[in-house]
Formats: structure tokens, sequence, C-alpha cells
């Protein structure tokens, strides 16, 4: 997994700052899928091609050192009602339904199949690198 690209991306959905994305609250006391320890949640975002993403908050604590504050996102958003609400989308992207769909959600989007950005993309016109 390259977090870093990832991150980019997830960033660049959400015009530069984490919390315009959705937080997704596990509401996990014990992990039911037998990791460690309950997940501190998600941030949920949709790219301009529709394309969903997901971040850990985990990962945007280890990248930014920020600790995520749900109440900081633009919504929250319960397990239960991301999955009601995606349901179809989960049937398709998810290949163990008796796995953590958010983890393996997180998990199945990657640099590979991310945006694929143009070089105008990349470089900034000259007005905007020299500030004119």
């Amino acid at each position: 997994m390259n977090t870093p690209c990832k991150f980019y991306s997830f960033l660049r959905a959400t015009g530069g700052n984490w919390r315009n994305a959705i937080f997704i609250s596990c509401d996990c006391e014990v992990c039911t899928h037998e990791h460690e320890k309950p997940c501190s949640g998600f941030l949920f975002t949709v790219d301009e091609c529709g394309q969903v993403m997901l971040l850990s908050a985990e990962s945007v604590h280890q990248l930014t050192g920020e600790q995520v504050d749900p109440a900081e996102c633009s919504a929250v958003l319960p397990r239960r009602s991301f999955e009601s609400a995606f349901s179809k989308y989960i049937e398709w992207h998810t290949p163990d339904p008796s796995n953590c769909t958010l983890h393996q959600l997180c998990s199945a989007w990657s640099c590979g199949s991310a945006l694929i950005y143009t070089q105008k993309d990349v470089i900034a016109p000259s007005s905007a690198r020299f500030g004119r």
C-alpha cells in the first residue's frame, strides 16, 4: 500500500483539508473482525470521477501528527448507515463479506486505482508558480 500517494489523492478530493471528509465511526468496543484494537474510524470522500475513497483515521494521524476529531469533519456517519447506503457498492468491491468492509474498502483503494493525472494537473501554470 502506498499511503503517501493515497493521502495526496485523498486530500485532492477533499480540497486539501481532510476535515472536509465525512467521518465514519466504527462504534465497536471490541473489534468483531479480530483486529488488535478497535479502529478510530475512517474518513470518507468521493473524487471527481465518483470513486469512493476511504482513509483510516490512524493513517491521517501517522502522516500529519494530527488526531482526527470527528466533530471537526463535515459530517459524522455511523458505520451501519454507511453500510446501508452503500450496500451494493460494498457487495461489488469487497471480496470477503465476513471481513470488515471498511478495512477492505480502505486497503483496496490504492495508487494503482487512483486518479490518473495529466501533466497539466501536475505542473502548475507559470503564473501560479511565481505568484503573479
